[in-house]
């Protein structure tokens, strides 16, 4: 099968032209092409074209090389030699991987990490954006405010590498979404998950948060791996999944994406 081409893409964020002083470094080339990864606009197997790339940024390859090394030192890009430079193409195993790693990361950092009031402030917020979602029925809004939720939960490690670590993560998991084509955004399944979570750590009820993430993260990896090997049910006869801190009641249906 034919590798995608490399689309025409406008690279240079506001930020960049805004600071050309450090517009051109690998690592804001390397920024700016991971957050296209990320959006789907270079999809998986595309070929990286240096030549494209390196007059977009008016930077030498040699540069440019630098940005695919940062790249491919977080799983995003791959090189083949004599070939070129191209976007990982994941499968199942990437998946099960990510969210092994996951459950080990995130409840870790509920169970031993530091509730500061900036952190407290932090988790109010996305709950409140989470509520708005829900009730709104924005499923991009409950999305988001997810995201924001599993990177506010890393934040209470305090550690940067741990908090770059599950950035890498998440970017690697929407890619293999874009990969297998993974229509329907499971994301917003958890949303009263997350708020009872939430709940639970500012409480100080950190065990009780701890495990719960831990037990709802390997629901969310079974989930997608149905989808991924065709085992799901069809949305209109699809047992909706249980709530794991709720006593196994179902979430409620509005909260998943079609």
């Amino acid at each position: 099968m034919d590798k995608p081409v490399m689309p025409e893409l406008s690279l240079l964020s506001s930020d960049s032209e805004d600071d050309p002083l450090h517009a051109h470094t690998p690592t804001r080339i390397a920024a700016a092409l991971r957050e296209h990864i990320c959006k789907g606009a270079l999809s998986p197997g595309t070929k990286l074209s240096e030549e494209m790339i390196a007059a977009e940024f008016e930077v030498s390859r040699n540069t440019l090389r630098e940005a695919f090394t940062v790249l491919a030192g977080e799983d995003l890009v791959y090189k083949v030699p004599n070939r070129g430079v191209f976007v990982i193409d994941p499968g199942p195993r990437d998946i099960r991987e990510i969210y092994q790693t996951r459950r080990f990361l995130e409840p870790s950092a509920i169970l031993w990490g530091k509730l500061t009031p900036e952190l407290s402030e932090t988790f109010n917020r996305v709950a409140d954006r989470t509520r708005r979602g829900i009730a709104q029925e924005d499923f991009s809004a409950i999305v988001e405010a997810d995201r924001s939720f599993h990177v506010a939960v890393v934040a209470l490690a305090g550690s940067d590498t741990m908090s770059q670590a599950l950035e890498r993560l998440l970017t690697r998991l929407r890619l293999a979404f874009h990969s297998l084509r993974i229509s329907t955004p499971i994301h917003g399944t958890f949303a009263q998950q997350n708020l009872a979570i939430i709940t639970r750590i500012l409480a100080g009820e950190r065990i009780e948060a701890s495990r719960g993430l831990h037990r709802y993260l390997g629901l969310a990896e079974n989930m997608i791996m149905q989808y991924v090997t065709g085992a799901a049910q069809p949305a209109t006869d699809r047992k909706q999944p249980a709530d794991p801190l709720n006593n196994g009641r179902e979430i409620h249906p509005k909260l998943i994406q079609e």
